[in-house]
This record gives C-alpha cells, structure tokens and sequence, in this order.
C-alpha cells in the first residue's frame, strides 16, 4: 500500500513537472512534454557527471523544437528547479511553524516570483550569456514566472512526499527535517556530481543534513538508499515506457 501510494504521488510530480516544461516550450504538447521529460529522468538517473542531459536536447530537437530554445529553456527550467528546491526547504519550515505561516510562506513566493526576470541584469552581457539574458527578457514574463514557481515547488513537494510516504516509519523526523535531507539528495540530481546512477553521491546528499541534525549515519544512509532507489524504480518505470513511445512518434512523423 505505501509502495503504491508512494508511485501515485511519484507520477504526479512527474505530470506536474511536465507541465512546468510545456509551459516554458509551448511548441511541445502535454504528452510530449511528459514523454521527453521522463525520458530524460531515466537517462539522468541512469548516466553519470549529468551526461544523461544530452536526451533531452535530442529528443526536444526530434520534437521539433529549435536546439537554441531548447538550450535556453533548459537552463531556464533548471534554475527554476533550484528555486523549487530552494522553496520547498523554506515552506517546510514555516510549515513546521504552523498552518498560518506555511500559507503566509507560500503566498509571499508567490508574490515575489514575479520579479525573478528583472534578476537578468545580474547576467553578464557577453558571449552567449548575452543571448540567454535576452531569451530571458522576451521570454520570461511575470506571470510565467509565477506559473513556473509554483509548479516547480508543487512538483518537488509531490516528490518529497512520495519519499517521505515510504520512509516515515524508518525515520524518527519532523517534515521539515526530512524536505531538508531531501532537498540535499535532489541536488546532487541538478549538480554535475552525478555517479553511475547516482550511488553514492545521492546517499551522500541525503545522509549529510540528517547527519547535522543528529541523526546516526547507519540509518540516514539506509534512508537515503532506499529513497533513491525508489525513486530510480519509479523514473526507469515512466522512462523504459517513454522512449520506445517517442521513437514510435518520430517513425510516423511526416
């Protein structure tokens, strides 16, 4: 039961995140966007130092979507991934604080993400950082902004849950212990200190802010590998169906 409850919550971080991707490259449809966005998870978790990253250009490419949009895009959704991170971290904490606060966290992120676009005057003006500031400039409203927040919170909150649905019993932690540890694995999934599937350097991550917090190493590591290989059987489960669906599509493409 909690397996099955863990993968429900699992799958609905990845529609959610799918979303977030179709809202950025609007020339992808909803099933493509979670095609190619499981694909690459699969790929990432699979392949180490982040060469995995490489599946997503090319099946964005075979999508039809130009190599320069997919690039920016990219590196668009991957800084909002560390904000979502970021955000997740904070709202567990005024969580822990209580009801009111979380709700108060909450509407206050969605209040100043609207001005995350003007952050593109820290950008240096040169070589292709110019062309990225002023993807972000014609690209990066707003109300994008705003949708791009919450939705990248909102997934890695689906995420955290899923996890934390499995481990609950095994870890003697409040929630925002646990979004801590959590968020320490999950940036070793952005970070180019990916091992060969993530063994070891994602235990490691998650085993550090336990660690800190007092909690034994014997069990922040048991935690943290059955986190992650969790979550690699869940993304192999979307991505081995994903690619053999996207290759369908290029076939018949015209």
């Amino acid at each position: 039961m909690q397996v099955s409850s863990a993968f429900v919550l699992y799958t609905l971080s990845q529609l959610t995140r799918s979303l977030r991707w179709k809202v950025i490259l609007r020339e992808l449809g909803f099933r493509e966007a979670f095609l190619i966005n499981s694909a690459n998870i699969f790929f990432n978790n699979l392949l180490p130092a982040r060469t995995g990253e490489l599946s997503w250009f090319y099946y964005a490419k075979r999508s039809g979507v130009e190599l320069k949009s997919s690039l920016w895009s990219f590196f668009l959704g991957r800084a909002y991934d560390l904000l979502g991170l970021l955000a997740l971290f904070l709202l567990s904490y005024a969580l822990l604080l209580g009801a009111l606060h979380f709700v108060l966290g909450f509407l206050t992120l969605t209040l100043l993400s609207p001005s995350i676009p003007l952050l593109r005057i820290l950008i240096p003006p040169v070589g292709k950082l110019r062309e990225f500031r002023e993807f972000i400039g014609r690209e990066l409203t707003p109300s994008l902004s705003i949708k791009l927040t919450v939705l990248s919170t909102l997934s890695f909150l689906l995420k955290a849950l899923s996890v934390y649905v499995l481990v609950a019993v095994l870890l003697n932690t409040d929630v925002f212990r646990f979004s801590f540890a959590f968020a320490g694995g999950e940036l070793t999934t952005i970070l180019p200190v990916h091992g060969f599937m993530g063994y070891g350097t994602y235990e490691a991550g998650f085993l550090i802010p336990l660690k800190l917090m007092g909690v034994e190493i014997r069990e922040g590591l048991k935690v943290g590998f059955i986190a992650h290989t969790f979550l690699l059987v869940s993304s192999a489960v979307w991505g081995l169906l994903s690619i053999p669906l996207l290759h369908a599509r290029f076939r018949i493409s015209p």
